[in-house]
């Protein structure tokens, strides 16, 4: 894999498992992506000089744990799980995006309420405490794919933190979209970042198969130098 920079298309064929089928919210809505320039999605910083970095490494995430497809109930979710494998082999400090308010245990119902914050471009307030990401040159960001893209709470982070002038590793979770539109939505926001080759792995394959997950992950960053 190329450590410097990646083409968005290329990145749908790395490193994944599992098959095209599923349902609501991790569906695969994507296909008729034509690039950045979502309504509602603003660069970061837009023409500004990205912020001086210093050296260290951060694993940020956004999980959901309960209820999630298909009928799995977890004490741990599945992306929480590839960011801790991350966090195993690259150390640095970790952070997890918390909404405010959680999405409610029923699976339909943070279907419904997760496509209409997508669409109407609603932004889920996150719980305080978030790191000061300008003393990190590298930034980890993990997350389900649900309806093509970040979750709200996950670009209400990326909203309101300049990863800029970073090298932006992304790892997502899904079953069957694999990333989506999110990697172009992620070009949009941080237009000056340095986004480097991702991992994607179906959520269901991370619940039953974590070893063989841990075994993937560790190669894929072996790959770019981790």
């Amino acid at each position: 894999m190329n450590p410097h920079g990646v083409s968005r298309r290329k990145l749908l064929g790395l490193i994944t498992a599992g098959s095209a089928a599923a349902a609501g919210l991790l569906a695969v809505n994507w296909q008729n992506a034509s690039g950045p320039g979502w309504p509602g999605i603003s660069p970061v910083n837009a023409g500004g000089t990205p912020p001086r970095r210093g050296d260290k490494t951060l694993v940020v995430f956004y999980s959901k744990t309960g209820r999630n497809f298909p009928d799995l109930n977890l004490e741990v979710g599945n992306t929480a799980q590839v960011a801790g494998f991350i966090h195993d082999r690259v150390g640095g400090d970790r952070y997890e995006v918390v909404p405010s308010e959680p999405y409610p245990a029923d699976y339909d119902e943070t279907d419904r309420m997760a496509q209409r914050e997508a669409s109407e471009r609603l932004y889920r307030p996150i719980k305080p405490g978030t790191p000061d990401t300008d003393q990190y040159g590298t930034v980890f960001l993990g997350f389900p794919v649900w309806w093509g893209e970040q979750p709200m709470a996950m670009q209400t982070f990326m909203r309101d933190h300049d990863l800029n002038g970073a090298r932006i590793v992304p790892f997502v979770t899904h079953e069957g979209s694999q990333f989506g539109n999110s990697l172009e939505i992620l070009e949009r926001y941080y237009p000056q970042a340095d986004v480097l080759d991702g991992y994607a792995r179906q959520g269901q394959q991370v619940y039953r198969d974590p070893d063989g997950t841990r075994t993937q992950v560790n190669s894929w960053l072996e790959g770019l130098g981790f």
